[in-house]
């Protein structure tokens, strides 16, 4: 926070964390739970300008994120699975509202007639925060001739996030560039680029044209008789509809392939941590086994409960998740839906804490 007192903590991230995990519940989907409620926290400490009340809930959030994650920091935001991540989503604002401080989120500012796409997350903690200013209108002036800028905040005690959020960029736009168009080069890549759906009912809409044309269509000025204005403007018309066409899909092609391209360094990725894990022999896939020890006293209650190992994290480290089966229940609509599946909340063991099971893999899921 902008102006705060810093409540005493210990050098040891870690120890400290231990100390606040020693009392929180031992269940996933709770500390999901606790870790939405310490968000809820925060935000009211901070606009409440209370600085050791925000230092002591983003402490929590952390120790969920670290009793989560089995009992340490390293890997917490490894990858989308990963305990940090998962928190992360779980508390995240829907998109297009303004977020608490300590979410992360997206949504729209107006500044000066600008219109700016604003993404919000955390920088280092959660008092230490990101935005990711992006140009919404291609044709207007914006405070990056890219149509892009980061910038690093902290907290600012009685504001919201919206509210710091055109600060910043208010205090951008006096500045030398502050003020100025998006260049043609990048203007024609953030035309390729598809908008958030949320931003689909904006009014007025987005203006997203590119600055240069396809082949095979030219950009005329002309002054004609009324009868032959009409013609022409029956073929611009019809040419605005074919140019929308080419460039969603455009944005079509560029997104699939972004994503074979995650997708094999993804497969990549997994494929040599999966090798390196079996030539090891100790852990198979799927495989049930019993938590033997654990590295830290917070986590004794943890020895003896069984687990099935999901996929291997590299550095003798694998995730699993409880053997527990999947719970149901009775939603408004008389519908039967998931309360809870233990695959979806998963820790890291180290393979030397793990022993194998005698018995059918798999026992208790579907």
């Amino acid at each position: 926070m902008g102006k705060r007192s810093k409540a005493a903590a210990p050098a040891d991230r870690d120890q400290y964390a231990a100390e606040l995990a020693a009392e929180l519940p031992v269940e996933g989907v709770e500390l999901l739970a606790l870790a939405a409620a310490s968000v809820g926290e925060l935000h009211a400490a901070v606009l409440a300008c209370d600085g050791e009340g925000a230092e002591r809930a983003a402490q929590r959030y952390e120790a969920c994120v670290w009793k989560l994650n089995g009992g340490t920091f390293f890997g917490s935001n490894g990858d989308e699975s990963a305990a940090g991540c998962v928190i992360e989503r779980h508390c995240r604002a829907e998109p297009g509202f303004v977020p608490m401080w300590g979410q992360r989120g997206e949504f729209l500012i107006t500044v000066e007639g600008i219109r700016a796409l604003v993404e919000f997350d955390a920088g280092f903690g959660l008092l230490h925060c990101h935005f990711a200013f992006h140009a919404v209108d291609l044709d207007a002036p914006f405070i990056s001739e890219t149509g892009y800028r980061s910038h690093f905040e902290t907290a600012q005690g009685g504001m919201t996030v919206d509210q710091v959020a055109v600060g910043v960029f208010g205090r951008f736009l006096p500045e030398k560039d502050g003020r100025t168009m998006i260049g043609a080069a990048d203007r024609d890549r953030l035309a390729d680029e598809a908008v958030p759906a949320w931003l689909d009912s904006l009014e007025p809409a987005a203006r997203r044209e590119p600055a240069s044309l396809p082949a095979g269509y030219v950009l005329v000025d002309a002054i004609l008789p009324a009868h032959r204005a009409f013609v022409v403007r029956k073929w611009a018309e019809a040419a605005r509809k074919r140019l929308v066409e080419l460039r969603e899909t455009a944005q079509q092609h560029a997104t699939e392939q972004a994503e074979k391209r995650r997708e094999a360094s993804k497969a990549m990725v997994e494929d040599a941590k999966r090798k390196d894990a079996e030539a090891d022999g100790r852990i198979a896939l799927r495989g049930r086994y019993r938590v033997a020890r654990v590295h830290h006293p917070v986590f004794a209650h943890d020895v003896g409960k069984i687990v099935i190992v999901d996929r291997f994290a590299g550095s003798g480290m694998v995730w699993a998740h409880d053997d527990k089966p999947v719970t149901y229940r009775t939603n408004r609509a008389g519908r039967q839906v998931v309360a809870f599946d233990p695959q979806c909340v998963q820790s890291l063991y180290h393979m030397d804490d793990l022993e194998p099971v005698e018995g059918a893999q798999d026992s208790k899921i579907e």
